[in-house]
């Protein structure tokens, strides 16, 4: 099986500063966090192979395996086996920008130190359930800021500001049938058939009818003109 990104966007990850400020967690740590991430471009799972990761970040298995379990001990990662044809196959690595409740992971996939020994008492106090509900609130928190985050940068591209809470309901509604990059990529490429910024769709039109969907490319016909308005909204004219 060779070595993929799951997103179809390449050359970057998104890497949270709640992760690099967690000074709990090593620079090696964070190092394979950052790398996992890139793997993972906007998504939250990647699935490199262990032989590719030793070669590309020059570390033993042994290394890959302590900063592994220090991200997995921090609540930072979940590592899965992927099942194909009933076999299992390579790890499956998810991210959590914020770290989740470790008491949630499956005993199998826990470190020794922490499975539950058999005289133990098993109790599940308050305090618990507080701290797992407030993890769990951060993440969809988190989640949250991510997604508004997401749709001003795409606002602030259509540039064109009418009923942004209902834009922001469709903007949500979008990102769980395609991805972030699919609605910003085939958003630039409508922009660039405007020549007449009345005639360009309500947003709410054009995130409803999925318009990012289309394809532009016999209708864009770029001028000078064209070339300057891009180097205002468009960030990717400078890649």
């Amino acid at each position: 099986m060779s070595d993929s990104i799951k997103s179809s966007i390449t050359g970057y990850g998104l890497v949270f500063k709640r992760v690099m400020k967690d000074t709990s967690i090593s620079i090696e740590a964070k190092a394979l966090y950052g790398y996992l991430s890139a793997y993972a471009g906007a998504d939250t799972t990647s699935f490199p192979s262990v032989s590719l990761i030793q070669h590309e970040l020059g570390i033993s298995k042994n290394r890959f395996q302590k900063y592994r379990k220090q991200l997995e001990d921090g609540g930072y990662l979940k590592v899965e086996r992927k099942q194909k044809n009933n076999l299992k196959s390579s790890n499956l690595y998810t991210l959590y920008h914020e770290p989740r409740p470790v008491q949630n992971r499956a005993v199998e996939n826990a470190p020794v130190q922490i499975r539950p020994v058999e005289n133990d008492t098993t109790t599940i106090n308050s305090s618990t359930i507080n701290s797992i509900t407030n993890n769990s609130q951060t993440i969809n928190t988190s989640a949250t800021d991510v997604t508004r985050e997401r749709f001003e940068n795409w606002w602030k591209l259509y540039d064109k500001k009418l009923d942004k809470k209902k834009a922001f309901s469709l903007f949500k509604s979008a990102l769980k049938k395609h991805s972030y990059e699919t609605i910003m990529d085939g958003t630039r490429e409508y922009l660039k058939t405007i020549t007449n910024k009345q005639y360009q769709k309500y947003p709410k039109t054009f995130l409803s009818q999925e318009s990012y969907m289309n394809d532009f490319t016999e209708e864009t016909q770029p001028t000078g003109q064209d070339q300057l308005e891009r180097m205002k909204y468009d960030p990717s004219y400078w890649d």
